[in-house]
């Protein structure tokens, strides 16, 4: 039975953002805004649109997003989805409640002279069309005080950041920068192990979404929902259209130009991305984050060990920085050596204070311990666990693991999987490692072939 006979859609979804499949009953619940248990009762006693993929040992469930908008219109016609509709609506009423958020942090006075001018003249720039009034001096103050604390980029930070926006959208709703930056701030939180990428997401994607509605020339709005389009939806298109318009409303803003060029550098496009990154470093020079992911990129180039010597020299420089961990694990992984991996996750985990990396990192290493050539089977394990949960989206990576280590058992096993579940990989830097690790293995080569997909079209950029 083929898989368009067995679930009743298509497998390959379109280019458009109505066709998009959510994957698990958390991605699910992350569009409503509401939990996994209220979605799956939906499903169960209103008839929310859902589909399950036949075979495997565990229940895989997915449901098609031009779907579910036609189920909720129906029933918010009906009333019965009130308070979903109330949640979406208000960003601050979805994520409120469960976090403890500490104390604001004090703003300096001298930082305020300086940042005088500034908060006079985005008050201005930064109203929102369907504002009633302009906006005060006051609340951009608010508002650049919680992209300074956002700046931070500690977990701690963050917290604060997200708590900062929630208290400017209860006094200003209409505000579209504030949405935006909560948005931002959620997809930063993330990183942190703190809170489930389903929900992370989730909650951006509303937040970014209300901030296109308010604002369709705030180009954060457009540059959050770009990041969300590429690395949780896997849409590259969209992705990359939306950092276009992010662009083309505000070029000089160096944080747009940075993560655009981390999407680019992943999509194989090295020399677009170098453009980028270079534009970046011109807008702000001295930044150790671009820096560290410039070094990265030469990984995704194929420049495996330019980037190790690169990541090294750059580790000694800045020691504290998990990204460059977590970078040269990549690196290492892609080189077979399955003990740097380790080596270089367990930093990052301890850096991050993240409880899952840590207690997956301490399974590594016990692996490690009992076989080497066959411990990356505990990351594909736990990979396994978050497919299931919704968590992670598609199989690319866990099969990079596989590839890497020699594991063609496994490797076929992911990409089947994936292959069933219409599974699209636009990665080259990951993609073109497995192609060219199993030279000559027609089987390999002929599920790649229908996993691999095309980047989009980057002219001009």
């Amino acid at each position: 039975m083929t898989y368009e006979a067995a679930t009743g859609v298509t497998a390959q979804a379109s280019a458009t953002g109505s066709d998009k499949r959510l994957n698990g009953w958390k991605a699910i619940a992350a569009f409503f805004g509401r939990d996994r248990t209220t979605v799956a009762r939906w499903a169960k006693e209103r008839g929310l649109p859902v589909h399950y993929v036949p075979g495997g040992k565990q229940k895989s469930v997915f449901a098609i997003e031009r779907e579910l908008e036609a189920w909720r219109s129906q029933h918010a016609e009906s009333g019965q989805l009130a308070q979903t509709n109330a949640n979406i609506a208000n960003v601050a009423g979805a994520i409120g409640g469960g976090w403890s958020l500490r104390n604001a942090a004090s703003v300096g006075r001298g930082w305020l002279a300086l940042a005088g001018l500034t908060i006079v003249a985005l008050a201005f720039f930064y109203a929102s069309p369907r504002s009633t009034s302009r906006t005060s001096p006051a609340l951009m103050a608010k508002y650049i005080a919680a992209r300074d604390v956002w700046a931070r980029r500690t977990p701690e930070d963050v917290r604060e950041a997200i708590r900062l926006y929630e208290k400017i959208i209860g006094e200003a709703p209409d505000f579209a920068p504030a949405r935006a930056g909560l948005a931002e701030a959620w997809l930063i939180y993330r990183e942190y192990g703190a809170v489930s990428d389903a929900q992370a997401f989730g909650i951006a994607r509303i937040a970014a979404q209300k901030a296109v509605s308010l604002d369709p020339n705030l180009a954060s709005a457009h540059r959050a929902n770009g990041f969300i389009d590429y690395w949780w939806d896997n849409e590259p298109r969209a992705a990359v259209e939306a950092f276009k318009r992010a662009l083309a409303l505000d070029d000089n803003d160096a944080q747009t130009h940075f993560w655009f060029a981390n999407i680019l550098a992943d999509l194989g496009a090295a020399k677009a991305a170098e453009r980028q990154y270079t534009r970046a470093r011109l807008l702000a020079p001295g930044s150790q984050a671009i820096a560290v992911e410039h070094a990265c990129a030469q990984w995704q180039a194929g420049n495996d060990r330019l980037a190790q010597t690169m990541m090294t020299e750059l580790k000694m420089r800045y020691p504290a920085d998990a990204t460059i961990s977590n970078c040269l694990a990549w690196v290492y992984m892609g080189l077979g050596d399955i003990r740097g991996y380790a080596r270089e996750y367990r930093a990052m985990a301890r850096m991050r204070r993240e409880p899952e990396a840590v207690r997956l990192s301490a399974e590594l290493d016990a692996a490690i311990a009992r076989d080497p050539k066959t411990a990356h089977r505990v990351l594909i394990d736990d990979a396994s666990r978050q497919l299931a949960a919704g968590t992670r989206r598609i199989r690319e990576v866990p099969a990079f693991w596989a590839s890497s280590m020699g594991d063609r058992a496994e490797l076929l096993k992911l990409m089947q999987v994936a292959q069933v579940h219409g599974e699209h990989w636009y990665s080259p830097s990951i993609t073109a490692r497995i192609a060219a690790r199993w030279q000559g293995d027609s089987e390999v080569q002929s599920l790649l072939a229908q996993l691999r997909v095309a980047p989009p079209q980057i002219d001009g950029i």
